[in-house]
């Protein structure tokens, strides 16, 4: 061993690897062929910048145990060097991975140097945390140990006396809680041992000073002479599967100063939207349950904070699991192949790629996520981009899984060149959160129906919710007092640095040079004062001191002239935060697309909104698309309105810190509670074996779908199964359809043929939704028989918010007619104006 580590000292860094010494090559094979991925063969591949080797030819390494000695570890490093890489290149592979052992054959020895010093800190008494940090650089790689100084017990001797502080042997040095007793002098010995002969070095002394302060003065921070530093993770949690009724236990640690305070949290889905909600008492660096249940399944992360910054951890997940033994015995699954950050250019091809090893037979499941968020369909060990846009940056991992356990990548992060961020001089502006009310009436009592606006809202909505960050809400046909109460509870998301978008397609016209957007039950000739104001909307969205007002706005601009003069003007105030963005000119129409349900301004913008530019610049670029498209320019003029100082986008990213959390977690709890539906699919069991499953979605905010499918005959021939008898004041429409299902057994999909129910105008609802499930079956002998039960959804998507009591539910008087547009005595139509 003395002898490799003396031939590591003359080797020249620019020889091919396979050019190495046996004697070196065989130690190295011997090192590099253990289990553990974080320091073999399979390691070493990973810290490879460049994924020279592809998922076979790694299969082809583990599988060459006949040759090169019976090593996989060498076959790797001899194709290396038949690859040109140099021993230099093999070093620093091998201190990516921290791989001390290996390096001590091959990297000379480096003399220990401090590259920082720790520093004095004067701090009061009763602070949380004092934090004395140094480093340094050599190899072996240093050790750390740190020292306080002790006056001796004699005040007339001068001498000075040090010892060890016990199991500070970190480069970083906290001490928590501060007290009197910490005061004094601290310096840290680094040291390493090299051919067995010890090297060391000791820091210059550092003092902690602990000033007394009166008590009502005591403060948890530290004093501005000690360095800031934001959290930074040194330790990510990991995934677990235990038996129910077994504890567990997750940790996750970070350094930081201000010391940093932790909040575990829990994935949660929210309308197909993953997001994170914080644990009650889950407030250290450690998570733990004393017993766990079914229920505790899914997935956690924690959030490190302190007055600095924040930090997310990675995102980990509680199996509970049956078929854990009372021991403890699982497959394990280890990550041998991590996805690797890159820089790209738009329409480059990127692939990123995860490989999982697992220690038994069970079969290797992939799901990639971005920014937390899963990807629907992202299934297989590569995330191609055959050409990568804009909106592809982002944060990725994967998850790797089976029967017994889950596994999580590393973050890889994709960012584009020549994309600029949005924000003068590299300015980067951010939302405190981001709502949006879609709003698309087509079903009019008393005037032209439209095709554009349920398909231009769902496409929009998409696009909002799943690749711009905003919390949307989607809402068809409603009347003006609906239309009123939905901008009321709108209104009630938005706060202080919030962005808010507001969208309506419909028909719409100009009066006194105010636009106006008409409810499904206006009467014929659009009255002022049954039609609700666009500049009303701007009103009541800046009394919420919102960051940003973005209202667009897929309407017919064209005077009225069988409407009076509004009864009330709107005059919103100017903050310069607003853009408004029309289909049409002042007195000029807006089209749908000739042969499509799309209107043509909306289908431009939602092939712009999500670029990284000033939100006024997109509508430009809008217009612009417009100008060109060869069946509108001579006939439809978009139109821009705004006063937007910033430059402030659609994609400026979400961040909040401070009063912020709350605000958001109690708008990410309202909008969550509008949006919820029970799990699915329920399953009906009827006699005879016969067993249905109903699977619920939402096509919008105020429209369910429904799927009904029989999935067992039992002892029947033949079954079908329908829902009947709904509750009342709802638009009900049947359809037949086929059903994708996914099988966990075989790991894949299938259809099946469903009934498919779809339920409008959830807002009219009354009290839960009920409805009859009817199972019709015909017997082995011919004979036909029906079954029945009751079917109670409580209160679903935005019936739980209509059926508050901030508004009143109004009753079939209170529609008006479809010839005079009168209204019932109890409306109040400035109900909501301010």
């Amino acid at each position: 061993m003395h002898n490799l580590n003396k031939m590591a000292q003359n080797l020249d860094p620019n020889t091919a690897i396979y050019e190495l010494p046996y004697v070196i090559l065989h130690e190295l094979s011997r090192l590099l062929d253990g289990t553990s991925t974080q320091t073999n063969w399979r390691g070493l591949i990973a810290a490879i910048p460049e994924q020279i080797y592809d998922d076979i030819t790694i299969e082809h390494f583990s599988l060459e145990i006949q040759r090169y000695g019976k090593s996989p570890s060498m076959a790797l490093l001899r194709d290396l060097g038949n690859r040109g890489r140099t021993v230099k290149q093999l070093i620093s592979y091998l201190d990516k991975m921290h791989h001390e052992r290996a390096l001590m054959k091959i990297k000379p020895h480096e003399k220990l140097r401090i590259t920082q010093q720790p520093r004095s800190v004067a701090i009061k008494a009763g602070s949380e945390t004092a934090m004395l940090v140094c480093n340094a650089k050599g190899f072996p790689y240093p050790r750390y140990q740190w020292f306080k100084a002790f006056a001796a017990d004699d005040p007339e001797r001068k001498e000075v006396s040090y010892e060890e502080v016990k199991n500070e042997t970190d480069r970083i040095f906290k001490i928590s809680p501060v007290t009197e007793e910490s005061a004094g002098a601290y310096c840290c010995q680094i040291y390493h041992n090299f051919n067995r002969e010890p090297q060391q070095v000791f820091t210059e002394w550092a003092y902690l000073q602990v000033l007394e302060v009166p008590e009502e003065e005591r403060s948890n921070t530290p004093l501005n002479d000690q360095p800031s530093e934001k959290p930074v993770i040194i330790k990510q949690p990991s995934s677990v599967s235990v038996q129910s009724g077994r504890s567990v236990k997750l940790e996750c640690k970070a350094t930081g100063c201000p010391a940093p305070k932790y909040q575990w949290h829990k994935m949660a889905k929210a309308s197909g939207k993953l997001e994170p909600y914080p644990l009650k008492d889950q407030t250290s660096s450690e998570f733990y349950w004393a017993q766990v249940n079914p229920d505790d399944k899914g997935q956690y992360c924690c959030l490190v904070y302190n007055d600095v910054g924040r930090e997310w951890s990675c995102t980990v997940e509680i199996l509970i699991d049956s078929q854990v033994s009372a021991q403890g015995a699982k497959d394990t699954i280890e990550i041998v192949r991590h996805p690797q950050s890159m820089v790209c250019s738009i329409g480059e091809a990127v692939t990123l790629a995860c490989s999982g090893s697992a220690s038994g037979q069970s079969a290797l499941l992939y799901q990639w996520f971005k920014d937390q968020q899963e990807i629907p369909g992202s299934t297989s060990p590569e995330l191609i981009f055959n050409a990568v846009k804009p909106e592809d940056r982002g944060k990725y991992q994967c998850r790797v899984s089976n029967t017994f356990t889950t596994v999580w990548s590393n973050h890889a992060t994709i960012d584009m060149q020549g994309v600029p961020r949005p924000g003068p001089a590299g300015r980067q502006f951010h939302a405190t959160d981001k709502v949006a009310l879609l709003i698309g009436n087509q079903d009019y009592r008393s005037a032209q129906q439209l095709n554009a606006p349920e398909l231009d809202v769902g496409r929009l909505s998409n696009i909002l919710f799943s690749q711009c960050g905003f919390k949307t809400v989607t809402l068809l046909n409603l009347t003006l007092e609906e239309m009123q109460f939905a901008m009321k509870a709108f209104c009630e998301l938005l706060n202080n640095g919030v962005y808010g978008l507001f969208y309506f397609s419909g028909h719409g016209f100009e009066s006194d040079g105010q636009s106006y957007l008409v409810p499904v039950d206006a009467g014929s000739g659009y009255s002022t004062d049954e039609c609700v104001c666009a500049q009303q909307v701007l009103d009541l969205m800046q009394s919420r001191d919102t960051a940003l007002n973005v209202l667009l706005l897929d309407i017919c601009r064209k005077n009225n002239d069988y409407s009076p003069h509004a009864s009330k003007k709107y005059t919103p105030q100017v903050k310069g935060n607003t853009v408004f963005g029309y289909a049409a000119q002042h007195n000029s129409q807006a089209y749908e697309v000739k042969g499509k349900p799309y209107g043509i301004f909306t289908e431009y913008l939602i092939k712009r909104i999500t670029q990284h530019k000033k939100v006024s610049l997109v509508i430009e670029d809008v217009i612009e698309d417009v100008s060109q498209d060869e069946d509108a320019k001579d006939f439809q003029f978009p139109a821009l309105s705004s006063d937007l100082r910033e430059s402030r986008s659609i994609m400026d990213p979400i961040q909040f810190r401070g009063g912020h959390t709350m605000e958001y977690c109690h708008r990410t709890q309202l909008w969550t509670e509008a949006h919820e539906l029970p799990e699915s699919p329920i399953w009906k069991q009827f006699s005879y074996g016969v067993r249905v499953g109903i699977q619920l979605s939402a096509r919008f905010s105020n429209i369910i779908d429904i799927d009904v499918f029989v999935a067992d005959c039992g002892a029947m021939e033949s079954c079908t199964a329908q829902l009947e008898e709904f509750s009342t004041r709802l638009d009900i429409r049947v359809d037949d359809t086929f059903l994708n299902l996914f099988n966990p057994d075989e790991q894949k999909s299938y259809k099946v043929p469903a009934r498919k129910t779809n339920i409008r105008h959830l807002q009219r609802l009354q009290g839960d939704l009920t409805a009859t499930l009817c199972v019709k079956c015909r017997t082995r002998d011919g004979k036909l028989l029906s079954m029945k039960q009751q079917l109670v959804i409580e209160k679903p998507l935005v019936a739980k918010l209509w059926q508050t009591k901030h508004y009143a539910l109004p009753s079939e008087e209170c529609f008006p007619d479809s010839t005079n547009g009168s209204y019932g005595d109890d409306f109040d139509s400035s109900m909501y104006k301010e």
